[in-house]
């Protein structure tokens, strides 16, 4: 009778084994059976990175047993709930799709600061002065002084107080001069050695520095002149240079080694990218609006500007692209801009372009925060940061709520927002 039984046992048990053993393999190799469609489906995986890194994974409000980065299986296929936390900063929160076999990844995660600390400056002013590294800016305040502001240091410099209220132009590339206007005149302030010098040209329509200290371009009767700023402070005595341009010219802008010019011929209006040095054409564009030209991008291969309410792309390879805007700005190969209602943004090298979001209040300003993957919007005097991702909903965060006129300025790193009002200049500590 033992001997029966435990033939039956050891059969018992070698039957477990080959139904078992196969399923213990499948689960371990993260297969699982769905109850819903009858089918076996192996799970998934989610990758999730946050900045700053070592926050909490909760995925259907479960606590993760890792941290931030980390990649975590043996996901069920379907809708989770994925959500991040760190202490003081504010939730990140998003229903993803997971399926078989696949990781859905979570990458671009930042977070930031549930108490964004604001720290006043120095007394503001309406406009204000980007130096070309987007290091500094300056603005001359209600008494004639002018302050400089160290974006990278977050320090605040009292430079200088003058017997008169200067518009501030334009900032030489060594950061040593700025160019003023009182009314028809124009002056240079060196900052170092705290001197105003006198530039003797009138009539001028338009002024700026050519990518060094002694030389300035300006256009003046639609013609465009080169200015030797030093020769006037020295024995040289060297006149001002027309540049062999024949062209009507209405505007004009200076991007890296490019001359770019906006002229009129024949009813007709064009813009001409021209090399700085010899005046060589790389590429022209006709049928262009008349306005303000703002050059965002000068290449050997494509040129991106606006003119008015118009944005223009043109690639040597490919046809003239033009978008109506309000508002456009640059980051890698994607640019964000507005309409007026709409946020969009458009990859200017594939072609495409995505509805961020539609809004029945004036969208007044809009620009990147430096990681690319969040911006900054304001819509009826709310100030917001907005991540890109669209997938479920977009986490986003007001940042201040005023109608104050305002500009704005990120750091490097994005970790303060520099913010000027008439009133004050501040900045919020958001990372």
């Amino acid at each position: 009778m033992e001997k029966v039984f435990r033939k039956i046992t050891v059969s018992i048990f070698f039957m477990l084994f080959f139904v078992l053993a196969p399923l213990l393999t499948a689960y371990s190799l993260g297969y699982r059976y769905d109850f819903d469609t009858g089918n076996i489906e192996k799970n998934g995986a989610f990758y999730v990175k946050s900045f700053p890194k070592g926050a909490e994974i909760f995925i259907d409000n479960k606590k993760n047993k890792t941290k931030t980065p980390t990649q975590t299986v043996n996901i069920l296929p379907g809708t989770h709930k994925l959500e991040v936390r760190k202490e003081n900063y504010v939730p990140w929160t998003k229903k993803l799709d997971v399926y078989s076999g696949e990781t859905t990844f979570a990458e671009d995660i930042v977070l930031f600061l549930e108490n964004r600390e604001k720290t006043i400056l120095s007394s503001g002013s309406e406009k204000i002065l980007l130096n070309k590294d987007k290091d500094k800016y300056a603005l001359i305040d209600d008494n004639q002084k002018l302050l400089i502001t160290d974006i990278e240091q977050a320090k605040i410099f009292e430079i200088y107080t003058f017997d008169k209220k200067y518009e501030l132009l334009d900032w030489s590339s060594d950061n040593q001069q700025i160019l003023l206007r009182d009314e028809s005149k124009y002056y240079s302030f060196n900052i170092d050695q705290q001197q105003l010098e006198p530039i003797i040209i009138d009539g001028v329509e338009k002024i700026i520095w050519e990518n060094n200290t002694d030389t300035l371009l300006y256009l003046k009767d639609h013609k465009l002149y080169r200015h030797y700023h030093r020769a006037a402070w020295d024995s040289s005595g060297r006149p001002d240079e027309l540049l062999d341009i024949s062209h009507y010219i209405n505007d004009f802008a200076i991007k890296d080694k490019w001359l770019i010019i906006q002229y009129t011929f024949d009813k007709n209006n064009f813009v001409e990218q021209l090399d700085k040095n010899n005046l060589s054409i790389n590429q022209v564009i006709n049928n262009v609006n008349l306005g303000n030209l703002e050059i965002l991008l000068a290449e050997d291969n494509y040129l991106i500007f606006t003119l008015g309410s118009k944005l223009y792309i043109k690639s040597i390879f490919r046809d003239l692209i033009t978008i109506p805007i309000t508002i456009a700005e640059l980051h890698d190969e994607r640019l964000l801009m507005t309409n007026g209602h709409e946020i969009i943004l458009f990859d200017y090298k594939n072609e495409w372009q995505n509805l961020i979001d539609r809004s029945s209040n004036i969208v007044s300003d809009v620009f990147w925060h430096p990681n690319g993957s969040y911006f900054v919007s304001e819509i009826n005097d709310s100030t917001s940061l907005t991540e890109l991702d669209g997938r479920d909903k977009r986490n986003s965060i007001e940042l201040i709520n005023n109608p104050r006129k305002k500009n704005y300025i990120f750091d490097k790193k994005g970790e303060r927002l520099y913010i000027i009002t008439p009133e004050e200049n501040y900045y919020l500590t958001i990372q």
